[in-house]
């Protein structure tokens, strides 16, 4: 599969441009297209996502890489994509039309156009779609008309629109995304794998659509609800945000240990150690396993503040009062739910009976005593569960509580013992880690050495703060740890209120029904999300080994595993984690592999459309990333590239695999408009021309 011909008409600096490009055969799977800065390059990925899929692109041309203003949205970028010569010509017509092939013989062409008012503003559009056999095409197809959908027909021959950005996409983006968390890394590109994106603009839409249902519904205290709604919403966005910055300070404390490593390892072999490098290393290692285990103790004391010493301080007949409640209400609702289960059986048991042609009664019994057998039954039956048994709760306090929330509250209250043995071991274990920290401190400070031209000195500061950001890190950790356990502790209070509250409010109007609908729905969607993960990071681990080895200059990984939550381990051959410097490079092979990664475990072999491919890639690195894009002899990769990226000498070592080239030329025709042409069979000269 690949794209033959992207044809442009007042799209951007172009009047009327068309690119073809030829199968990719014998070896030449390459199209080089070259242009400076500002001449029109970007503007074919841009082209690409707004002929493939409209108003649907706007979300994904972010996630590519390109620019967009998602306030002003799609009318606005239209309105400044169209042409600036064609509105001052009064033309008001916009057009990309690209062609995929599927094979020699099949292919496929879309077309969109683009209406605009003689003010610039945009009015409407028009899509078409046409297969192509042997070159003849066949009659178009309007986008939704007669039950046409392209965007069916795009996922199932070409490229699903929220995997695109693995396949277009501007090579700046892989520089963004390499400066990210590796974490948050592999959970963006797995998102967009997966779809994630899609669920929650469902589960968003869902929300709307609940909102909007429930503004017809009847004034049973909406401002109230609403308050709740508000404050329920803000500490849901705070809780969101304090999980977030966790991920981010998990991903710098992992920095700051490989950090912490190199440098020690520098001090060791510098002879840090005054002539003995492994006992001053043993020292500083020891040191910071006491440090975490003073940090566990620390951990441990605040549970049994925070978490058991309170309910110490409450008096026993309180104590006892609150846990006899839960149990009576936890047998309360295991008996409800038993009745409820059987009621359906009354029914079918009542039906059985109506149905009843064997043992005739003679003389048939009148009606008043027909229903008096009826009256009976629905008696009998009732007494099994009437009254409620005598260990039952006759009131329900706790009606916020649901029957798992309460079992789990009764297994709190049973392991909530706490002893001053216990309180004196935990203070024990901290006076103990406090002392040996300081004897190792002392014993640190006799073994270094004479530093004689002040490198180890300088050494040893920034240990230092590295150390320090270690334990400063650690605490903001620990903080926000105890934001989300109190905020947690109101979201699931306010939760259970304005549940309360809005079951008020559904309860009196037809459309609780389907509002309810909507929201298992939504909890169903939102339950799903995290359970995908797990689906392919195996995939996507092997994938990006592949993928790494080949781009790396560096021989010694042996294999990437990535974890359920979306942390990497570089292994090497013998199997342990290995440490890079985080380097710029390092970290574009890294997110390179994760993109070209995805795009392997998607299982769709569509072509590549990068603009600005190689971006601040040491040589060696280019030549490496080159190579895997010339790997695969079959797969069209078509980059967009500035002079200083893929430049005439480089062209040179391509040129067996570059099918075609085109070279952008730009002029500026007055009024701050440009005009570009592309010139075919064309590329930078030895001068960057």
């Amino acid at each position: 599969m690949w794209i033959s011909k992207i044809e442009l008409i007042c799209f951007k600096s172009y009047q009327r441009q068309e690119f073809e490009f030829p199968q990719p055969e014998s070896g030449r799977n390459i199209v080089l297209v070259g242009g400076l800065n500002g001449f029109g390059k970007t503007s074919i990925l841009e082209a690409i996502y707004l002929c493939l899929y409209g108003k649907d692109a706007m979300a994904h041309l972010a996630r590519a890489g390109l620019k967009t203003d998602e306030k002003k949205g799609y009318p606005t970028f239209l309105e400044k994509a169209f042409n600036g010569e064609a509105l001052r010509d009064g033309r008001d017509t916009m057009m990309v039309r690209v062609v995929v092939q599927r094979t020699k013989t099949k292919g496929a062409e879309i077309t969109r156009k683009w209406y605009f008012r003689s003010n610039g503003t945009w009015t409407d559009e028009e899509v078409t779609y046409r297969e192509i056999v042997r070159g003849v095409p066949e009659m178009p197809k309007s986008d939704g008309r007669n039950g046409f959908h392209l965007a069916e027909v795009i996922d199932e021959f070409f490229v699903p629109a929220h995997i695109a950005p693995f396949f277009f996409f501007d090579g700046e983006e892989v520089k963004k995304l390499a400066d990210q968390n590796r974490v948050e890394q592999v959970k963006q590109g797995l998102e967009g794998l997966l779809g994630v994106v899609l669920l929650r603009s469902l589960t968003e839409r869902l929300r709307s659509f609940e909102r909007s249902k429930r503004d017809g519904v009847a004034n049973v205290d909406e401002d109230r609800l609403q308050s709740l709604y508000t404050q329920l919403s803000e500490n849901e966005r705070l809780a969101s945000d304090l999980e977030r910055k966790s991920v981010e300070v998990k991903g710098d404390r992992e920095a700051l240990k490989g950090e912490f490593q190199s440098l020690l390892e520098r001090i060791t072999s510098l002879g840090g150690g005054g002539g003995d490098a492994a006992t001053y290393k043993d020292l500083i290692e020891e040191r910071e396993q006491v440090r975490n285990r003073l940090r566990e103790t620390h951990r441990r004391m605040e549970e049994v503040l925070a978490g058991r010493l309170p309910l110490h301080l409450v008096s026993k007949d309180v104590f006892t009062s609150f846990k006899t409640q839960l149990e009576e209400e936890v047998r309360f609702f295991q008996w409800e739910n038993e009745k409820l289960a059987l009621e359906p059986r009354q029914r079918e048991f009542q039906s059985a009976y109506d149905r009843q042609t064997e043992h005739k009664i003679d003389p048939p019994l009148t009606d008043d005593q027909e229903e008096v057998v009826r009256s009976r039954i629905q008696a009998a039956w009732a007494s099994l569960f009437f009254p409620p048994p005598d260990d039952c709760a006759d009131e329900i306090v706790y009606d916020f509580l649901s029957i798992e929330q309460r079992t789990q509250t009764l297994a709190a209250l049973a392991g909530s013992s706490l002893g001053m043995q216990e309180i004196q071991e935990v203070l024990r274990e901290q006076s103990g880690a406090d002392d040996r920290i300081n004897e190792l401190g002392r014993k640190i400070s006799r073994l270094e050495g004479i530093d004689r031209d002040g490198t180890l000195t300088a050494l040893r500061v920034e240990l230092k703060k590295v150390q320090d950001r270690q334990a400063e890190l650690e605490e903001t950790w620990r903080e926000d740890e105890r934001r989300k356990v109190a905020l947690d502790a109101q979201i699931h209070s306010q939760r259970a209120e304005y549940e309360r509250e809005r079951k008020k409010l559904d309860d009196s109007s037809p459309s609780r029904e389907i509002i309810d609908r909507s929201e298992r729905v939504r909890r169903v969607i939102e339950a799903v999300i995290p359970a995908l993960f797990p689906l392919k990071v195996k995939e996507l681990a092997s994938s990006m080994t592949q993928v790494y080895k080949q781009l790396a200059h560096k021989g010694q990984v042996a294999k990437i595993e990535i974890g359920d939550d979306g942390s990497t381990t570089i292994l090497s051959k013998s199997g342990k984690p290995l440490t890079f410097d985080r380097s710029a490079g390092e970290n574009q092979i890294f997110a390179t592999a994760l993109i070209a990664g995805l795009a392997k475990v998607s299982g769709v072999r569509a072509p590549l459309v990068v603009d600005t491919p190689l971006g601040r890639l040491d040589s060696r690195h280019r030549q490496n990333i080159l190579g895997y894009w010339t790997s695969d002899k079959s797969r069209q990769v078509i980059l967009l590239s500035q002079d200083e990226e893929i430049d005439a000498d480089f062209e040179k070592r391509l040129r067996q695999s570059v099918s075609k080239t085109y070279l952008l030329h730009h002029i500026d025709v007055g009024d701050g408009i440009g005009r570009t042409t592309a010139i075919s069979d064309a590329y930078f000269t030895e001068r960057g021309e």
